[in-house]
């Protein structure tokens, strides 16, 4: 009688630790999803994707299990029992990291997520059931993922957010994108991959007027927008721009028949700004500022005194600007520039003007005085005002619009 209620107690005692262990694996906040179909490997953790990696699976499709798996051991340097090859030997197929599986009631020593000895076969269909990654990617997810995460297995052409959600893990809500401070509508939800957010290809180009074209042949992506180029090739992480190559943090991807580029790169590529507000899971875009052109100026005609003055004059915002060298040439008009300050001295027959470029405000015959317009540099050029010329030296100016003709008198 004491044997079986010592036995009772024991089976009490186990019950006790694993029960925490199930509990916890509905805890963890984390879910792996590996698609055999493309090869890779998602790690979910607090409601968003972390980081995607390509993997090696079984040889023939039912060698590696299909199926929802809870990690249940962790370990470093496993040995090969099988050729009899020590952990962490350069030899050792399985790597130096062990991810073991609760698969098909092997309880972690049959089916795992390991690293290898042939980083070529990532990617492939090697294996004799276990998932192969790369090792330094296995050592990043080795030392992040905690015991009791389960592992979802499938062959699917669904996004991994569509199946996690389908395997009942929580994701955090749709990322938003703006341009300019204003909602744009997206063909698919965006989505975070290591890290950066992919968006649809052709709706971003279009929020940032750039034109884009598709090489379904060889899937490359080009848009162009005032002068640049940009080129994206699907699955590469090196892209182009006017012909430079530039490396990605992420590869631009097709989910569900969508074209995904990431969003900073191209972005910033078309000169735009980018910024990441994770509590609202908005990433807002801000358009480059067009160069302000300047005022516009209208090309008219001068004459002096009823003669025909050399050299270009032109009319900016209703104020008749003239060459300076031109008139005080033509009027015999003695002057300096300091070329520093971009500041002229002029005088003749006792009368004076001092006037500096960029400045309306002027000295006339010893009077401060605002000028209808500064001075503007152009080609090398000063242009004044014409009533700057007409008030320092005694004159009138009259406006011919039929001829688009100035009429400047100067008293001598």
């Amino acid at each position: 009688m004491k044997k079986w209620i010592f036995a009772f107690m024991l089976m009490l005692g186990v019950m006790a630790i694993f029960v925490p262990k199930m509990t916890e694996a509905a805890s963890t906040g984390q879910l792996i999803i590996i698609n055999k179909s493309t090869n890779e490997l998602a790690f979910f953790e607090n409601g968003e994707l972390i980081r995607a990696f390509p993997v090696g699976t079984g040889r023939t499709t039912d060698l590696t299990p299909e199926g929802r798996f809870p990690i249940v051991n962790k370990i470093k340097n496993r040995p090969y029992y099988k050729d009899g090859i020590p952990g962490g030997d350069p030899r050792n197929p399985l790597g130096d990291r062990w991810l073991g599986l609760d698969a098909r009631g092997t309880y972690g020593t049959t089916y795992a997520i390991h690293g290898n000895n042939n980083s070529a076969s990532i990617g492939n269909y090697v294996s004799a059931g276990c998932v192969r990654m790369h090792n330094s990617d296995i050592r990043w997810l080795f030392d992040r993922v905690k015991l009791q995460t389960d592992v979802v297995i499938v062959r699917s052409s669904r996004t991994f957010e569509q199946v996690a959600t389908a395997n009942g893990y929580n994701l955090l809500p749709p990322i938003k994108v703006q341009v300019d401070g204003k909602a744009i509508h997206v063909s698919a939800d965006p989505f975070m991959r290591d890290n950066r957010v992919l968006v649809p290809m052709r709706s971003i180009f279009n929020a940032l007027g750039a034109s884009v074209r598709w090489n379904a042949q060889t899937k490359t992506v080009t848009a162009s927008k005032d002068g640049k180029n940009i080129q994206l090739t699907i699955g590469s992480k090196r892209a182009k721009i006017n012909g430079q190559t530039y490396l990605l943090d992420v590869a631009p991807s097709i989910e569900n028949n969508h074209t995904f580029v990431p969003t900073r790169f191209v972005s910033e590529a078309l000169g735009a700004t980018v910024q990441w507000n994770k509590a609202s899971r908005t990433v807002s875009l801000t358009s480059p500022k067009k160069p302000d052109p300047g005022p516009t100026t209208r090309p008219i005609n001068v004459t002096l005194n009823g003669n025909a003055v050399a050299g270009d004059a032109f009319m900016i915002e209703g104020v008749a600007m003239v060459p300076m060298r031109n008139i005080f040439e033509w009027l015999g008009v003695s002057f300096t520039y300091n070329s520093q300050s971009q500041t002229v001295h002029a005088s003749h027959q006792g009368r004076t003007m001092i006037v500096t470029a960029g400045e309306k405000t002027a000295t006339i015959n010893q009077l401060s005085t605002t000028l209808p317009a500064a001075p503007i540099i152009k080609e090398g050029r000063l242009y004044l005002p014409a009533r700057a010329v007409t008030e320092t030296f005694s004159g009138g100016i009259s406006w011919d619009a039929a001829t688009n003709k100035l009429h400047i008198t100067v008293n001598q």
